[in-house]
């Protein structure tokens, strides 16, 4: 970056700043004054538990309005800027979980301020909490959408609402966050449970589905990360947060965080709790599991494709992915044993037998050398541009590359996790780069 630098022409305008940091300085519209056991309207109490806490400056608050999906109207922001005006000096901010708050509220303002919340339908609860679910558009409006995510975070937020007035406190503070595919826009790797979208083929149609990424760490500047362990069907998305949500409540320790919980009771434990959920019933029978989230639409209909993508080979790619999925999830074990070594060569070895599988396509008697694999794949599927993604272009692809081109290497337990990340990225990519392949003539082997 150094050396980048030095390149350039310097301009004043990259420390010129600094010298007017003042202009983002924030002090209060009122002074502080406490509520002092004011009487308050209903719901107060609830929404100030979750929404409310107290700054450093003794009697002043920070207030977050929760936005559901992180949706505002604009009639509802225009009220909110009101509210700005007359109480916090404007000082108003967006916040990563898509959410708004007002800062410098004096606390004796705080049932006025409710009450005005109420008014423009912005005084929901649960900011913070289980419920307050972050979200990417999906296939809403992004083209690089997979699955429903908002559909999928209004319905787990519903479910969740009815049942937060019973719920443990060490279950209502997790965070669920949720990307409609493997790029990182809902922030579900650093969540407590996230969901990236993902599609798989059965009996002829594509499904939706919903990789489960447990155990990131969303405090401490998202100290880590969290890694998939399984793709399970978007309608029984809500099912696994139900059973792992429920473990943990019976099974935890005392004082026992999520993350830690996940990390001692391992990833091959997780999984198996989840296993039965990832089967998907015939189409004939459970029409429901083919259509996502608040999306009537059956997501994909029709034959899997015809020409070289067909028949035998299908079934070979689908195997080679299979078995590649399997592979990256035996390295997160083997991590979980503190073998990262092994776990760093497994993850990049799932990405060689995921690229030797796709590659098949173009050149069906592909061997297991290592070399001849991604030669192969360079040539029939990078460099042609068939493996880029709409708008990631080859990123993905060139994870394989880097692994390959530093075989031998010595891992840490952070290489090795960042090396298992990688080989969900590309595996997670070649079942994208299938999936399109299924839809264009292939070009004859070569």
């Amino acid at each position: 970056m150094l050396e980048e630098r030095a390149k350039l022409t310097p301009d004043p305008a990259w420390t010129a700043y600094l010298d007017n940091l003042h202009i983002t300085d924030e002090t209060p519209l009122r002074d502080a004054h406490f509520l002092n056991g004011a009487p308050s309207p209903e719901g107060f109490d609830g929404w100030r538990e979750t929404n409310v806490y107290g700054q450093r400056q003794e009697g002043y608050t920070t207030v977050t309005i929760a936005l559901p999906l992180g949706d505002i109207t604009a009639d509802q922001l225009r009220g909110l800027a009101d509210l700005a005006r007359k109480y916090v000096n404007e000082t108003i901010r967006t916040t990563v979980e898509q959410n708004m708050v007002l800062r410098w509220v004096s606390e004796a303002d705080l049932i006025d301020i409710y009450n005005g919340l109420n008014r423009l339908g912005l005084a929901q609860a649960g900011a913070g909490t289980i419920v307050d679910i972050t979200s990417c558009p999906g296939t809403d409006t992004c083209k690089l959408g997979i699955a429903a995510s908002r559909g999928l975070a209004g319905e787990l937020r519903t479910r969740l609402a009815e049942k937060s007035m019973r719920m443990d406190e060490a279950v209502k503070n997790l965070r669920i966050k949720i990307s409609g595919c493997f790029n990182s826009c809902g922030q579900h790797h650093v969540a407590d449970l996230g969901f990236y979208g993902v599609s798989r083929h059965v009996g002829g149609y594509t499904v939706p589905h919903f990789q489960v990424v447990l155990g990131g760490q969303w405090t401490e500047n998202a100290g880590s990360y969290g890694l998939a362990v399984g793709a399970i069907p978007s309608l029984r998305i809500p099912d696994v947060v139900d059973r792992i949500t429920g473990r943990y409540l019976a099974d935890r320790e005392t004082g026992e965080s999520f993350q830690r919980f996940i990390k001692r009771i391992g990833k091959a434990h997780i999984k198996t709790m989840i296993e039965d959920l990832v089967e998907v019933p015939p189409h004939d029978t459970h029409p429901e599991f083919y259509s996502d989230w608040a999306d009537p639409r059956e997501f994909t209909t029709g034959d899997m494709g015809t020409g070289e993508c067909a028949g035998e080979v299908v079934s070979q790619v689908e195997f080679a992915l299979a078995a590649a999925e399997r592979e990256a999830f035996e390295a997160q074990v083997l991590l979980d044993k503190s073998e990262a070594q092994t776990a760093g060569e497994r993850a990049c070895h799932a990405m060689l037998r995921a690229a030797q599988g796709l590659t098949r396509i173009r050149v069906p008697d592909l061997d297991d050398d290592p070399n001849r694999i991604v030669e192969a794949f360079r040539t029939h599927l990078f460099d042609t541009e068939d493996f880029f993604d709409p708008f990631g272009g080859g990123r993905f692809g060139q994870y394989l590359f880097a692994a390959h081109s530093r075989d031998g290497e010595t891992y840490t337990e952070e290489t090795a996790h960042h090396r298992i990340e990688e080989a969900q990225l590309f595996i997670e990519a070649s079942y994208s780069c299938y999936a399109r392949l299924q839809s264009a003539p292939q070009p004859a082997a070569g």
